[in-house]
């Protein structure tokens, strides 16, 4: 860990979880003064949104005052059939045909805590359980437990936090929390703060695998400009395939992964400031933490994935003009360990460029792409699949038919495509029978190519099908 860049994400924590003065209050109102214009709508990590104020009104017949609780949620169950699965050699489990026969129920509950509090206090809380059939109907003998366990039960806990307003633009949230960091949509440069669950490449968008932590946030609002600071002691990883799963290419003999202990000693920290103008936004963005990835070490003779502690600073932004939103983003990571030249630091160069268009109708359409840049990379580091400068592209399109109840979407992702890094396409269409009940249908294929996570996936095309009723 670098101490010095370390106590300053300290001391700038500090200085964002103190409320400002009246004094400071005013002068920065003064400065800011005309920056008050109503910023446009975008997708946001603000832990308060959604909560809305409940209605004081009552109707001529009904004098009861509204529950300041709600509660959300829905019932679904998904299917999933692969046909590209080669046939199993002996000894191995079967993964043709149906792949997933999923029911799963959702439940968000959201509120504020009783007016006898001091402080405006509003809380969130998800949760998630799931079971798969397919391996009951497959016979659950042909499965390795490790896919059983991570697969067939899942009980999931999602954010889970309390908010409180201090006044004067000055708030702290505590709890399991899901922060987005960035512009990009598919890509990830700056997002940096939560884990992934990446046991399916593919399957679903980035928004819907990210993994919450438990920290604390504090954020500060002044006129068009915000500031954050986190602090997190709970240690996690992205969430990869179990070993002798259709995702896992290497069979069962993926290295095991190291994963350090939470806690104050470990505490992740990190920083943002952003400004929200009239038709465009910027964000400076700072963070030591774990490195999410890991690199291979050789430990007592057996290889394992570590995990260093990284540096990152970066920054984003967009701006609209007309039809079109152009995006950009960039980060510097320093820190990083290989298994080819052990014990060496190496910093790596991220740039993300991305466009989106809204001139169709009832359509956009936005294309994005990054290139990371390894310094100092050598001949050494190509075993490990690690080149001096990589690219990654995504191709999206959303369109919106028959009064908005039918909707189509399709992606696809490259890694190098000049080196046929391999990658996904994913189209699907999703119809609303009812304003509460939808039925989805899609189809994944995987472009099987020479860079990790996509080499020897090209065999997991799915059919997979979708009904959902929300309430």
């Amino acid at each position: 860990m670098q101490k010095p860049f370390s106590h300053l994400l300290v001391l700038l924590c500090m200085a964002l979880a103190l409320p400002a003065n009246a004094w400071a209050q005013d002068v920065l109102d003064d400065v800011l003064d005309g920056f008050d214009k109503a910023p446009k709508t975008v997708p946001t990590d603000d832990p308060l949104e959604g909560f809305d104020e409940p209605s004081s009104s009552t109707s001529a017949t009904e004098h009861s005052v509204a529950s300041p609780w709600s509660v959300s949620g829905s019932m679904l169950f998904s299917a999933a059939y692969d046909y590209t699965q080669n046939t199993p050699t002996a000894g191995s489990s079967d993964k043709r045909g149906l792949s997933r026969a999923r029911p799963k129920a959702n439940l968000k509950i959201k509120g504020n805590l009783p007016d006898q509090f001091s402080l405006p206090v509003r809380v969130l809380g998800e949760a998630s359980v799931a079971h798969d059939f397919v391996y009951a109907v497959h016979g659950r003998g042909d499965y390795n437990a490790t896919v059983l366990n991570s697969f067939e039960r899942d009980i999931n806990l999602g954010e889970l936090y309390a908010s409180a307003q201090l006044g004067n633009g000055f708030e702290i949230t505590a709890g399991r929390q899901t922060i987005v960091w960035g512009t990009s949509e598919n890509l990830r440069v700056v997002d940096v703060i939560n884990p992934l669950d990446r046991r399916e490449l593919g399957m679903v968008d980035i928004e819907d695998v990210r993994l919450p932590l438990a920290m604390v946030r504090a954020d500060y609002t002044a006129g068009p400009w915000s500031a954050s600071a986190l602090v997190i002691p709970h240690i996690r990883f992205n969430k990869t395939a179990p070993s002798y799963s259709p995702y896992d290419t290497a069979n069962g003999a993926a290295p095991q992964n190291d994963v350090p202990s939470g806690g104050l000693n470990n505490t992740e920290l990190a920083a943002r400031l952003k400004g929200t103008f009239s038709g465009w936004d910027l964000s400076l963005h700072a963070a030591n933490l774990y490195d999410d990835n890991g690199h291979k070490e050789t430990v007592n003779g057996a290889t394992r994935i570590r995990h260093e502690r990284v540096n990152m600073v970066g920054i984003s932004g967009d701006i609209a003009l007309g039809n079109w939103l152009v995006r950009g983003e960039a980060a510097s990571f320093s820190g990083l360990q290989t298994l080819g030249v052990p014990g060496q630091d190496f910093t790596r160069h991220d740039i993300l460029a991305g466009v989106d268009y809204t001139g169709l109708s009832d359509a956009s359409m936005s294309f994005e792409v990054v290139n990371r840049h390894l310094v100092d990379w050598s001949p050494a580091l190509i075993g490990e699949g690690l080149k001096r400068n990589s690219q990654e592209y995504a191709l999206r399109y959303s369109g919106d038919y028959m009064h908005d109840r039918v909707h189509l979407t399709a992606l696809t992702t490259r890694i190098s495509p000049l080196t046929k890094g391999g990658g996904f396409s994913r189209a699907s269409i999703e119809y609303d029978v009812q304003d509460a009940l939808s039925i989805t249908g899609g189809i994944t294929l995987y472009h099987d190519g020479t860079r990790a996570p996509f080499k020897g996936l090209g065999d997991n095309d799915r059919i997979f099908v979708e009904i959902k009723q929300s309430f």
